[in-house]
């Protein structure tokens, strides 16, 4: 089943290409955190638009990375978005390849220094989204997620050894869902104004072959506002929750919002986060214009239960970080972001805002 999602993926992806206009961009990716020591690698974006299409209608976007770090981890990810019959329905497509020596924490939004255990997983994800637009703001998607998980190496007498932990064991997750967004954005890559309101839910079911039975639901809202013409705010507020017992690779994990959280280390079946930023591209000169910084600030926990969530148990990260526009009209950018917190301070490189 995985290799036929790949290849379909592929086919789309190959079939559009032969009759496009494509605008290519390469650059590498560095960075640092507690897990991976420094890692490095490429991404790449292919970005184009099928001949048949008319000039008003969105373009195909095709991002690939890779990363290794020093300590062994390598990953390799492929996102195609393909729009059709004039963006009236969309394809997103999400392939993820991970071998990433790691370290288990336990579950919880609190760590006990010292029970902290080594592992490697060995992980393949699929992510099918179907997108429909019902009108010009409101839009509703249908989803697929496969993932297989594995642990390749452990240490002996720890609680994944053990297998007191759901998920410790080879699993298979596979499930069906849908999602409704309603989207009054003036961009898709660097928005400047409007809202973007999403309520997605999955349910994993032993009708998909899944090993594990639960529902995963979120909630994320964000505002952009526009306080002057190079300057914006940027606000999220994301809630989710599970349902059932849920294997620990499929939990909800704090770093993944917060970005001087060290990964991993709070994962759980219920999270709140908040977060915003200040975005600004201050020259207007031809060369100057292309730089822009911004200033972040996210809050967030994770709990086992919706009546554990606490204003004391949030955590917190902030920092600051650089923007370069490489596609002037989209504001496509690369951004290199510098976070203090829990982690005390990472640095990382990438492609696109975090939200």
């Amino acid at each position: 089943m995985k290799k036929l999602f790949a290849i379909a993926i592929l086919v789309i992806t190959i079939s559009q290409l032969l009759i496009a206009k494509a605008e290519y961009i390469f650059y590498p990716a560095l960075g640092y955190s507690d897990e991976t020591g420094i890692y490095a690698g490429g991404l790449a974006y292919l970005r184009y638009a099928s001949i048949r299409n008319d000039s008003t209608s969105q373009k195909n976007l095709i991002y690939f990375s890779t990363e290794v770090s020093e300590k062994k981890q390598y990953s390799i990810l492929l996102m195609p978005k393909i729009h059709i019959n004039n963006g009236k329905y969309t394809i997103l497509a999400n392939l993820k390849f991970k071998h990433w020596p790691s370290t288990f924490y336990g579950i919880g939004n609190e760590h006990i220094y010292g029970t902290e255990e080594q592992y490697t997983k060995r992980e393949f994800d699929i992510e099918l989204e179907i997108m429909r637009k019902v009108t010009e703001t409101w839009r509703t998607t249908l989803i697929y997620e496969l993932s297989h998980f594995q642990i390749i190496k452990l240490e002996e007498n720890g609680s994944l050894a053990n297998g007191d932990i759901p998920g410790s064991e080879d699993n298979l997750t596979s499930g069906l869902g849908f999602s409704v967004n309603y989207d009054k954005l003036d961009s898709d890559t660097y928005p400047q104004n409007g809202c973007l309101y999403n309520f997605k839910s999955v349910l994993f079911s032993d009708i998909f072959t899944s090993d594990y039975s639960f529902i995963r639901s979120e909630i994320d809202l964000r505002q952009y506002v526009s306080i002057f013409p190079n300057q914006t705010l940027a606000f999220q507020a994301y809630f989710s929750t599970i349902s059932d017992e849920v294997p620990f690779n499929k939990m909800f994990y704090l770093d993944d919002n917060m970005r001087a959280i060290t990964a991993n280390k709070f994962i759980d079946k219920h999270s709140i986060i908040f977060r915003i930023e200040n975005r600004i591209f201050p020259w207007s000169n031809h060369l100057l214009e292309r730089f822009g910084f911004v200033i972040f600030l996210e809050t967030g926990e994770v709990t086992g239960s919706m009546e554990e969530f606490s204003l004391n148990r949030l955590k917190l990260s902030y920092g600051m970080g650089l923007r370069i526009s490489f596609l002037m009209n989209d504001r496509l950018n690369v951004r290199l972001d510098i976070g203090f917190g829990e982690q005390n301070k990472s640095l990382s490189i990438g492609s696109r805002e975090e939200f």
